[in-house]
């Protein structure tokens, strides 16, 4: 699907549903932002449903950050955040 983000859909709600969390915010708030239910963010937040790149733009408004900002912030793969032993 042209404009979704598609394989790590699970991954990708649960970094976003962190973002809501860190910057104290609600599912509605989201839902006021994406102009949609309830039920609609809990699916994308689930993994059932992808999340659009507007819908990304949308969130990084709300919480003050660059498109870039979030995008790394939520697709970023695990493996590439290098751990920094002391």
């Amino acid at each position: 699907v042209m404009g979704s983000i598609e394989p790590e859909n699970d991954l990708a709600g649960r970094r976003m549903s962190a973002q809501l969390e860190l910057h104290r915010m609600k599912r509605s708030d989201l839902a006021d932002a994406w102009g949609c239910s309830l039920n609609t963010v809990d699916a994308r937040l689930k993994g059932e449903q992808s999340m659009t790149i507007s819908e990304i733009a949308k969130a990084a408004a709300l919480f003050g950050l660059s498109q870039y900002q979030l995008m790394l912030e939520i697709l970023q793969p695990i493996d590439s955040i290098k751990q920094v032993r002391a």
